[in-house]
């Protein structure tokens, strides 16, 4: 017996689904047969599509409510699409309206036309959601490097030797406090902690033989 699927995928979990499973559902989609991945279109390693590809047999039908969100290159996505059309599966796209036409009531000679028209129009939304793709990366590369210039620093702050971490350290040597309470209250991580105590003291043991 045939079902029908739908595919969500948005970049990260704070990201509001709603809108795109309401209008699958809404096109035809079975709520309990969503697959929802919270990740990049970078790749096709995703959990829920993986699933999904395994899940979808012959006769089936594949709700998607944008192409680019089987991927963002458009290698991934034609070789997505060729994966699931070998199965015998039907994929509607909402932003691609002629794919959500029903070619059963077509003729023989019309029907290879409408999926001729389809294969194009999403040849042509693939290489735009590649291209915006780059023109991202883009977009962050000259960002990044203008913030660069700036003076900006990217990455983890580096953790400094402060009249807050001296306080502790003093406490922790008077054994006032335990090693485990002094890297807790400073915020740091066990070996952090210990790496600025080597750090201090070696600073201290300079001074003292000056």
């Amino acid at each position: 017996m045939s079902a029908n699927f739908g595919y969500i995928r948005v970049s990260t979990k704070e990201q509001n689904i709603d809108r795109q499973k309401e209008e699958l559902i809404k096109q035809g989609a079975d709520e309990s047969r969503l697959f929802i991945d919270y990740a990049t279109g970078k790749n096709t390693d995703r959990v829920a599509l993986q699933h999904l590809l395994q899940a979808l047999q012959d006769g089936d039908t594949l709700y998607i409510h944008e192409l680019d969100r089987l991927g963002r290159s458009k290698r991934d996505i034609i070789s997505v699409l060729k994966e699931i059309h070998e199965k015998g599966v039907t994929v509607r796209i909402l932003d691609i309206p002629t794919t959500l036409i029903d070619l059963s009531s077509f003729g023989d000679l019309t029907k290879p036309i409408m999926d001729m028209i389809n294969n194009l129009l999403i040849e042509v939304y693939a290489t735009l959601a590649e291209a915006e793709l780059k023109k991202m990366q883009k977009r962050q590369k000259e960002g990044i490097e203008a913030a660069q210039k700036r003076g900006v620093k990217f990455g983890r702050p580096k953790h400094q030797i402060d009249k807050g971490f001296i306080k502790i350290y003093n406490l922790w040597k008077k054994k006032e406090v335990s090693s485990t309470m002094a890297w807790q209250l400073l915020g740091l991580k066990k070996d952090t902690f210990y790496r600025l105590v080597k750090e201090y003291e070696a600073e201290l043991k300079k001074k003292s033989t000056k």
